[in-house]
């Protein structure tokens, strides 16, 4: 509990960025997102990060992330990219992360991170989207990894959105791990918005995300 406090407050000291993204030009905004993973047994990671678009640019772009117990292994990253192509249809988004791992269980692993997205609409109401991501080692601590963080399609209302999506994980020469998910979003408008994953784990656990996501 004490680390769900901390994430928590972390948020609200972010959002003293508002006042400073009022200041700032049009086209420019910050976005705070804060994710958290709950099975029985407690939390099993807790994210926050922290970017600004500029126009078509996303720079920087900071975050972290830990794993049921923060002093064994953690991660930090920082990052930009840029939003690559943009219509109607169809978003294509890069970025790229330097990523350090650290706590006693990291050996200090060091990736680079190429991170891609697809958003698509086939509807005006329905649409969604698909993320990618792989850790390449820059030293010998590290071993490459495969993120297929989501593959998601969604039917949006004017409150909410609802869906259902898939996502898998590889670690080396591993089996890959599967992860289909239900996805329930309530839209708060300038209240930001709260995303609800439900999930069965390749271990046969339910685990529920919790993402929440404000733009200043």
């Amino acid at each position: 509990m004490k680390k769900i406090a901390v994430l928590f407050l972390s948020i609200i000291a972010v959002a003293v960025l508002q006042g400073t993204a009022a200041a700032q030009t049009d086209n420019t905004q910050t976005f705070v997102s804060a994710r958290i993973g709950l099975q029985n047994q407690g939390a099993t990671y807790h994210l926050l990060e922290v970017f600004q678009t500029r126009g078509k640019w996303i720079v920087p772009d900071v975050g972290y992330i830990d794993f049921a117990d923060a002093r064994d292994y953690r991660e930090i990253f920082i990052g930009g990219g840029a939003v690559l192509y943009s219509s109607e249809r169809f978003t294509v988004i890069e970025e790229v992360y330097l990523n350090q791992a650290c706590g006693p269980a990291s050996g200090g692993a060091a990736y680079l991170m190429p991170w891609s997205l697809l958003g698509f609409k086939i509807t005006p109401k329905l649409g969604g989207e698909a993320v990618y991501f792989p850790y390449l080692p820059l030293n010998k601590a590290g071993r490459i990894q495969h993120v297929l963080e989501r593959v998601k399609l969604e039917y949006g209302l004017t409150h909410f959105k609802i869906g259902g999506g898939y996502g898998a994980y590889q670690f080396g020469d591993g089996p890959w791990q599967n992860k289909p998910f239900v996805t329930a979003t309530i839209k708060g408008g300038r209240f930001g918005n709260l995303e609800l994953w439900l999930q069965r784990t390749p271990t046969n656990k339910a685990q529920l995300q919790v993402q929440y996501v404000r733009a200043f």
